[in-house]
């Protein structure tokens, strides 16, 4: 189509120079150089004369004004050069009808012969200048798309070039994921020939999970592939929907190759992961000193106290009492400290149990009702998570008691087939909007920011919302797989 109409262009421009720059007047001057424009004005003249030679043989006087003959005859000539050069040839040729006629006219002994060539004139410049006008604008409306194409044919030769020519993977694919076209990119990951990729499916060209990214069913991610050329790959996928040349819906697919940064980004969730574990370690090791030393040490002395005879002055019996007093308090003080350093109850009884131990303990010490609901069948799960839940069901009820002014919290937990749900809800002073990690650094909520990495470590996710009834809900989502970034190899190429 753009090759057809080509010639087209060029014949119109040629018809229509283009004026030269800085002088309008340039687009009105009349084409003197072209001689089929003063061949247009020697057929005025013949056209004139040949109307004076039959007024004056009387050959039209039987069928009426013989200027409606003359009229006739103007009117090839004008509009034949609106046609060839537009508004600048039709108005000159309309002028010099003007011209040559006006003689005759003035010449002319009858009254009604002369208004009737006025007549005849004014149709012929009218006709001269609309026609001539219609045809500039079909001209520049005929350029114009002629230009247009020619730009739309550049673009799409420079985004050829650079679809072939990106060292990125870049596939173009239908609204159903069939692959219409492939870079070199897509052909040296995926190790077949760029021409064998379309008319095949998403799913066999890369992959299950990024053929279910790029067509909407999962939250983009990056996704690990084994390819036969490049070995182990990290890409994070993108499409970008557009509609094609036919109307019909496509998706041009980026494979971004983000292997420096997901290798890093593991490199520093491995090293922070052996970080808590280390932590969390060393906090079991003090407690169970604390447990074994200090704590056994502090209550025998309580009970030595205790089995001393009281003596018989009142300061006596007072001091020992206040001594007495004073040990029992370091002892629970000890054990206080040695259970939050880490729960022996999650060792010996699991999960469940330590669970409802928190929400006791909430109760006992500061008057909130808290219960704790469990559905599903239990299961074990590895000790991580079980430490990573019961640490961030710790700082949700110490947020609750500190900031929720709450008088009711609901500790669900609930075993799925395909995931573990933990749900920390109260019917306190809610945030009233969801909160996103940037806002909670912002305004320096760091113990609800560690309960978020904290399930981000182990590949759980952790939310925070406003609750229905008011108030706030936390829930963490440990899938099976303990993972959000599985990965995938290639039906083909790998």
């Amino acid at each position: 189509m753009a090759t057809r109409s080509r010639p087209l262009g060029r014949a119109l421009a040629a018809i229509r120079p283009r004026p030269r720059p800085g002088s309008a007047v340039r687009s009105w001057y009349p084409p003197v150089r072209r001689y089929e424009f003063w061949l247009i004005q020697l057929f005025v003249v013949a056209a004139a004369l040949l109307d004076w030679a039959f007024e004056r043989s009387g050959v039209l006087e039987a069928v009426g004004p013989a200027y409606v003959f003359s009229v006739a005859l103007l009117f090839v000539p004008v509009t034949y050069a609106a046609v060839s050069f537009g508004i600048r040839g039709s108005l000159p040729t309309a002028i010099w009808c003007v011209i040559v006629v006006l003689p005759d006219m003035i010449l002319d002994p009858q009254f009604s012969t002369r208004l009737g060539k006025i007549w005849e004139l004014g149709l012929v410049v009218i006709l001269g200048v609309f026609v001539g006008l219609r045809v500039d604008r079909e001209v520049d409306a005929r350029i114009e798309a002629e230009r247009r194409e020619q730009e739309r044919l550049a673009s799409e030769e420079r985004y050829r070039s650079l679809f072939e020519g990106a060292p990125a993977p870049i596939l173009i694919a239908d609204a159903q994921g069939i692959v219409q076209e492939a870079n070199e990119g897509v052909a040296v990951l995926v190790g077949e020939s760029a021409d064998d990729l379309p008319g095949r499916h998403l799913a066999t060209v890369v992959g299950d999970e990024i053929a279910a990214m790029i067509l909407g069913h999962e939250e983009p991610s990056a996704v690990n592939l084994q390819s036969k050329r490049l070995g182990s790959v990290w890409l994070l996928p993108a499409g970008i929907p557009y509609a094609g040349a036919d109307g019909r819906s496509r998706i041009q697919v980026i494979l971004r190759d983000v292997t420096p940064l997901e290798e890093r980004r593991r490199g520093i969730e491995a090293y922070a992961r052996r970080t808590v574990a280390g932590r969390e370690e060393e906090q079991r090791r003090i407690a169970r000193e604390l447990h074994d030393g200090p704590l056994q040490s502090v209550i025998m002395l309580s009970r030595r106290l205790t089995a001393i005879q009281p003596p018989e002055s009142v300061d006596g019996r007072r001091d020992l009492a206040e001594v007495s007093a004073l040990a029992t308090s370091v002892a629970d003080e000890l054990r206080r400290t040695s259970r939050n350093l880490r729960p022996a109850i999650l060792d010996d009884l699991g999960l469940a149990a330590a669970l409802r131990s928190e929400g006791d303990l909430v109760a006992r010490q500061h008057g909130i009702a808290v219960r704790f609901r469990l559905a599903g069948q239990p299961r074990p799960l590895s000790a991580a998570t079980d430490l990573m839940l019961l640490r961030v069901t710790q700082e949700a009820l110490r947020n609750v008691v500190r900031h929720a002014a709450a008088s009711n919290v609901v500790i669900g937990l609930t075993y799925r087939p395909a995931a573990v749900k933990l749900s920390v809800a109260d019917d306190g002073v809610g945030p009233g909007r969801r909160l996103a990690t940037q806002d909670l650094l912002a305004d320096g909520k760091l113990g609800i920011v560690g309960m978020i990495e904290r399930a981000n470590l182990l590949g759980a996710s952790c939310r925070i919302y406003p609750n229905r009834n008011g108030g706030t809900l936390v829930q963490v989502l440990v899938r099976s797989d303990n993972s959000r970034r599985r990965q995938r190899v290639p039906v083909r190429g790998a």
